[in-house]
């Protein structure tokens, strides 16, 4: 016996390659995650090759994603929530079964941030506060744990009533006929939109 011939064929793609070697082991490198491989065996002589030995599958373990969630969209706006939905990460970077998202949400006005999960691509968004950019950053993750985050997408809710009244109300002037009045709007967070009148 002069050498090995061992060959590869991936279920998932239909993708195949061979290998050769001269000794009775050998240790296959850059495989993909979470793909089964169909493998048999033939030993060469001088003369030729002879047959190939039954398939044996090799199954590689999971990972995490290797890329991001995709197509990131809002819809049903409202002044406190939103409707936010993605695609998975392509399936040949996903490396295992995706299991859950998770979604960063970030103030832009305050730069607070909270954490959000879903098991699906699509999830609502709500108790937030009117008239505020919210940057989102979407990541994938497998059993194993979570890959990158998606590029950030912003989602301004809509404008709502003052929910808070003016400030510092002062009358001075006062006459028999006449007052100046003066105030300053609600405060920031209050006033839910632009102050219009």
């Amino acid at each position: 016996i002069i050498n090995y011939t061992i060959s590869v064929s991936v279920q998932e793609t239909g993708e195949s390659f061979t290998y050769t070697t001269s000794d009775t082991t050998y240790s296959f490198t850059a495989l993909k995650p979470y793909r089964s491989y169909d493998i048999t065996i033939a030993a060469s002589t001088s003369i030729g090759t002879g047959p190939f030995s039954a398939v044996s599958t090799v199954a590689t373990l999971e990972d995490v994603p290797s890329s991001a969630p995709g197509g990131i969209s809002s819809s049903t706006i409202t002044s406190t929530s939103f409707v936010l939905s993605w695609d998975p990460p392509v399936y040949e970077d996903q490396n295992g079964v995706i299991v859950r998202y998770d979604i960063d949400v970030m103030v832009q006005e305050t730069g607070a941030s909270f954490p959000l999960e879903s098991t699906t691509t699509l999830l609502t968004v709500d108790n937030l506060d009117p008239y505020r950019t919210y940057i989102c950053e979407v990541a994938a993750a497998t059993s194993v744990g979570t890959g990158p985050s998606s590029k950030s997408f912003t989602v301004q809710t809509l404008e709502d009533v003052p929910s808070g009244v003016p400030t510092g109300f002062f009358a001075s002037d006062i006459s028999p006929t006449s007052a100046f009045l003066s105030w300053s709007p609600p405060s920031y967070e209050d006033q839910n939109g632009v102050i219009v009148q």
